[in-house]
């Protein structure tokens, strides 16, 4: 039922599969010195381009504008225990010298673009994000129009997928209206279709383009992953059979495509 990645060959075959897999930590793993998640958070709460959420279709605007400043304001320990959904797609921010990211290129981006490059792939986009969420919050239901490679650095995910993706949201549906199946709530689902990976600090997971999914954060700590989003990654010139489908509707629709994205 589960994958796991272990050697160059299971990679390059699961890529091309539909199913989501972990990366085993002998074939690739990051090695980077982190500051404790309370103080990463307070870091991202201050900064303007942070995306911060509580994700509950019963509040107004005004409630959930209200909720953001009582977040931002709070002390760091009552922020912490707050239902939070925080992301920044923006982390060249913290790049800087004596930032906490300062050392984000050579410790992450760089070695992960250097394996995927002797694995022979190829890509057209390549950008980091940080996804937090509060205690036992959960992620919306939705799919990805690329591929993620999900770290876990803080606290517990469990990571929901399916067994065959296909069968839950055909790619050609998503392709077409990839937002119209996001949704905060989550369906119904027979157990048995689901496919979990429960990540821990230091687990790695491939999420496949365009397969529905969502995540739970584990209940007794708030839980951080750094996500690497990409686009147009191929093998010897081939695209796994999602992004084939996804071409294919670009090469009809252009306007629709995403090409290129100046955030990496």
């Amino acid at each position: 039922m589960h994958l796991i990645a272990r050697t160059g060959d299971e990679f390059r075959q699961f890529w091309n599969g539909e199913r989501n897999f972990l990366i085993h930590s002998a074939l690739f793993k990051f090695e980077m010195p982190l500051i404790p998640a309370e103080e990463v958070i307070d870091i991202l709460r201050r900064d303007s381009e942070a995306r911060i959420q509580f994700l509950d279709d019963s509040l107004s605007d005004a409630e959930q504008n209200n909720l953001v400043k009582k977040f931002k304001a709070a002390p760091i320990e009552k922020a912490v225990e707050m239902p939070i959904s925080l992301a920044h797609f923006h982390l060249q921010n913290f790049y800087g010298a004596g930032q906490f990211l300062e050392h984000f290129q050579e410790c992450v981006m760089i070695p992960w673009r250097t394996f995927l490059s002797q694995l022979g792939f190829t890509w057209q986009r390549c950008y980091p994000i940080i996804f937090i969420s509060g205690k036992g919050c959960s992620s919306t239901y939705h799919a990805d129009s690329s591929h993620v490679l999900a770290w876990q650095v803080y606290g517990e995910k469990h990571f929901h997928g399916f067994l065959e993706p296909e069968k839950r949201e055909p790619v050609q549906k998503l392709v077409e209206s990839r937002t119209g199946v996001t949704r905060i709530d989550i369906p119904q689902i027979d157990p048995v279709d689901i496919l979990t990976y429960d990540m821990q600090p230091g687990d790695l997971l491939w999420n496949q383009l365009l397969t529905p999914h969502w995540v739970d954060a584990g209940e007794d700590e708030v839980a951080m992953s750094f996500n690497i989003s990409h686009g147009g990654v191929a093998y010897r010139g081939e695209f796994c059979p999602n992004e084939q489908v996804l071409r294919q509707y670009w090469e009809k629709n252009p306007k629709s495509a995403w090409l290129v994205d100046v955030r990496y």
